[in-house]
């Protein structure tokens, strides 16, 4: 079976290549702006808190603009699809970022990515070291009945195997 051929990372791209695509898309958003001021302004005020994650955030994994995007864009959700399916002008945008209870909704909502973010790592390592934990606990079990089985002299070679590894 032929394996097929890896996409190179945008890393391994041409200069030219990757300056190509990001003016494509650079005048796309510029074209589309104008139909889309109204959605740009609600989005651009309430997912500000996913904005400073992304910036603030530094390293190789970098997940907390990922909680924090989608918790505050699930909380932008319903004034979004009020202005894309009711009145999609400049003035109706406006009005919705000026209402206390969007702003509330969507900073809460992002609020909420922080605490998932911070809270996750704890309870992972939690379930992981009882996992690890249990599985000792089935692996010499299972030691006590292979002693049982064989005798004592299943330990001692055990016992060699593993200081020669060493």
């Amino acid at each position: 079976m032929a394996r097929a051929k890896a996409r190179p990372t945008p890393q391994q791209q041409p200069v030219k290549q990757r300056t190509a695509n990001r003016l494509l898309i650079l005048l796309t958003v510029i074209a589309l702006i104008p139909f889309s001021l109204p959605t740009l302004i609600v989005m651009f005020i309430g997912l500000l808190p996913a904005l400073v994650a992304a910036l603030l955030e530094r390293g190789d994994n970098r997940y907390a603009w990922i909680c924090v995007g989608g918790l505050n864009f699930s909380g932008l959700a319903p004034w979004l699809f009020k202005l894309w399916f009711g009145h999609h002008e400049l003035s109706y945008a406006i009005q919705e970022i000026t209402d206390l209870s969007m702003l509330l909704t969507s900073f809460g909502a992002a609020a909420g990515g922080w605490l998932l973010y911070m809270g996750m790592p704890p309870v992972v390592t939690t379930v992981l070291a009882a996992t690890s934990q249990r599985r000792a606990i089935v692996l010499a079990a299972q030691q006590r009945k292979l002693v049982e089985q064989w005798g004592d002299e299943v330990v001692v070679r055990i016992d060699e195997e593993i200081s020669v590894d060493l």
